[in-house]
């Protein structure tokens, strides 16, 4: 029995070579060279704005000053762009969703969109980034749905040919590394934690994705919520080239930057009449040009955005800033709203208010009053200690203090004491280690057991050390005090309460049953500012070793004292960072707490100790202690410090 073969059909040839040419087709798509068109240009033929998500739904419709924040993300030579900016300006809209949409349908590649956490970050998948998909036909090709065996589109992940859009949180360490992306936006900066996991600065791992690409790009937005001297956003355009957007006054012609108040003259811009009422006269306001003084309505303002442009106070800086505020806000007239806020604000003499409307709708830091120390002042202070001893004339007794840092050390300062509570740094260390791991605990416990050499030639010991348990390791600090407690090695907390003794009686209400000592850190450190102001040697005076370097005076004096009105208090006083690392004033604390908690007997008793110790005797060598692999110190004298340095 024969099988018949059969005749191919016609038509399943050129089938075929109509599948193949399809599939080569789609393969060559891949490696095109994106369509010549700007982000702008995209956004103008694509883009739909739904109802509810913006005051003009519609076809979308670039403002002027908003084409070049996204286009410049295009320009081969810029790498990193900083976009400063205010509420009511479309920043969002015009700038992340569609440089986010024209990567996705004209330069597919894998984009990382950073918010301040993952919470925030699934709000703008799912308020945001999915109804531009939806409302966007050649975006809604694109993603993928997802199905039962492809997650391809969920809130925080949206896959596309050619790449996938990551949304994650500055708060979450896993997320931030987990993708190498030529792309990555972070949004609200001045949201974001410090540390993270222990990890380090969320931003500086987040930038670590792009290492591997040589056509990245970093974009960093953001309003300021921060002090200026912390602010992630304010440090990031300070080193643009920090581009003004510039405006014709409909008058004379001069073009110029709309600012609320003028930076050399300090003179207000925006002017108006009050009623008696307390209500801003709506006719009244005007801005005022800063050549001819014309008063400027704000029925000119669409036109004068029309014809802006935006200008660099530095150009030929790599990184490219803009900076924004609500003044331009184009979609409603807002300067009667503006100044009738500032008014309220100045008039209720309110620091909540006013902080608000110089963040949200000017787009600066707040800059709050207060008092506060420049490190510098303290440099004249500095002096010289013995060259064979670790401890001078003067002290007699000796407190440490360590602040745990998850992100791999532990920082420790040792604090003389003598009459009338004068005092000296004795040294400072860092013993690098995951506080998770007992190593570095052991060096520690090695530091904390040592004799240090008096200038009399006496060894005195340490007599009590507080550690902070505060922060990410609070178990693993109490496991290192149970077993030391002996030795006056105690747990402590801050309690950031105005008016609160700096040293409360310890509680037992916690997991291990360790004595945990709460500290009135505001009451601390009105203490220790005092003390720092104090011009030379008598009770309270603080002695700095001329070895300890301008970084440590720093953080020494990273705060300052401001007050806010709280609801039910009143004004209160508080302290508030001006910069980011406060290690070495938090160390001052711990050591005050911890001399504290020796009893007001042995504080009686510092000048009769500093005499005893003062009294010579016979020298002897001691024994040179072993010094530990990762610990370093600050310092360049004789004595035992230096036996720790690596």
């Amino acid at each position: 029995m024969s099988t018949a073969i059969q005749a191919p059909e016609i038509g399943t040839h050129a089938l075929g070579v109509e599948n193949f040419e399809a599939a080569r087709r789609r393969v060559f798509s891949l490696f095109a060279p994106p369509p010549d068109i700007a982000v702008s240009e995209w956004a103008r033929r694509y883009r739909v704005l739904p109802k509810g998500s913006t005051s003009r739904p519609g076809a979308f419709r670039p403002e002027k000053y908003q084409v070049e924040m996204m286009d410049a993300i295009l320009d081969p030579n810029v790498h990193e762009i900083v976009l400063q900016k205010s509420t009511q300006v479309g920043y969002n809209d015009a700038v992340v969703n569609n440089i986010i949409g024209y990567v996705i349908d004209v330069d597919p590649k894998p984009i990382m969109l950073v918010e301040p956490t993952i919470d925030n970050a699934k709000d703008y998948g799912k308020k945001r980034i999915a109804p531009m998909i939806a409302n966007c036909p050649p975006l809604r090709e694109k993603v993928r749905e997802a199905t039962s065996r492809r997650a391809g589109n969920t809130l925080t992940l949206k896959e596309y040919p050619g790449g996938f859009l990551k949304l994650t949180g500055a708060n979450a360490g896993s997320g931030l590394r987990s993708d190498p992306v030529p792309i990555v936006i972070f949004d609200e900066v001045d949201g974001y934690p410090e540390d993270v996991d222990g990890e380090g600065d969320p931003i500086e791992i987040g930038t670590r994705r792009t290492d591997q690409f040589p056509d990245y790009k970093i974009v960093k937005g953001s309003t300021p919520a921060r002090p200026k001297e912390i602010s992630r956003i304010v440090k990031a355009y300070e080193r643009s080239d920090q581009r003004e957007f510039h405006v014709p006054c409909p008058f004379c012609g001069f073009a110029q930057p709309l600012v609320w108040r003028d930076p050399v003259s300090k003179d207000y811009r925006l002017v108006y009449e009050v009623a008696e009422n307390g209500v801003v006269v709506r006719s009244s306001v005007a801005y005022l040009c800063a050549k001819c003084r014309g008063r400027i309505t704000e029925r000119y303002k669409q036109q004068m955005l029309d014809a802006g442009s935006w200008i660099p106070r530095f150009p030929g800086r790599d990184v490219v800033g803009f900076y924004i505020n609500a003044l331009y806000s184009p979609w409603r007239e807002n300067w009667h709203e503006l100044a009738q806020e500032w008014s309220e604000a100045n008039r209720e003499r309110s620091p909540e208010k006013l902080k608000a409307f110089i963040n949200l709708r000017l787009g600066e830091p707040w800059e709050e009053d207060g008092d506060a120390l420049e490190a510098h002042s303290l440099r004249a202070r500095c002096e010289k200690y013995p060259e064979d001893a670790d401890v001078p004339n003067g002290v007699g007794l000796l407190t440490a203090s360590v602040d745990v840092q998850s992100s791999g050390r532990l920082e420790c300062a040792v604090k003389g004491w003598g009459a009338k509570e004068e005092s000296w740094l004795i040294t400072y260390q860092q013993f690098f280690g995951d506080p998770g791991r007992e190593e570095v605990w052991n060096e520690l416990d090695e530091f904390l057991g040592t004799k240090f050499r008096h200038a009399s030639g006496r060894e005195i010991a340490i007599s009590a050390t507080f550690i902070d348990s505060g922060g990410h390791n609070t178990d693993d600090v109490y496991k290192f005090v149970k077993a030391r407690q002996s030795r006056r090695i105690f747990a402590c907390r801050g309690a950031s309460e105005s008016g609160k003794e700096i040293l409360s009686k310890y509680s037992l209400n916690n997991r291990l049953k360790v004595k945990l000592f709460t500290i009135g850190t505001d009451t601390a450190k009105d203490r220790i500012f005092a003390r720092m102001k104090i011009p030379a040697p008598a009770p309270g005076f603080m002695h700095l070793p001329d070895w300890i370097d301008d970084e440590y005076l720093e953080q020494l004096t990273s705060e300052k004292a401001v007050r806010r009105y709280k609801k039910g208090r009143g004004a209160v006083r508080e302290y508030i960072k001006t910069r980011e690392r406060n290690e070495a004033l938090d160390l001052e604390v711990y050591a005050l707490a911890a001399l504290y908690s020796l009893g007001n007997a042995k504080l009686r008793s510092l000048e009769q100790l500093a005499t005893e110790f003062s009294t010579p005797i016979e020298r002897e060598t001691p024994a040179t202690p072993a010094t530990p692999a990762t610990s370093t110190t600050w310092g360049n004298h004789g004595g035992f410090i230096n036996s720790w340095r690596p």
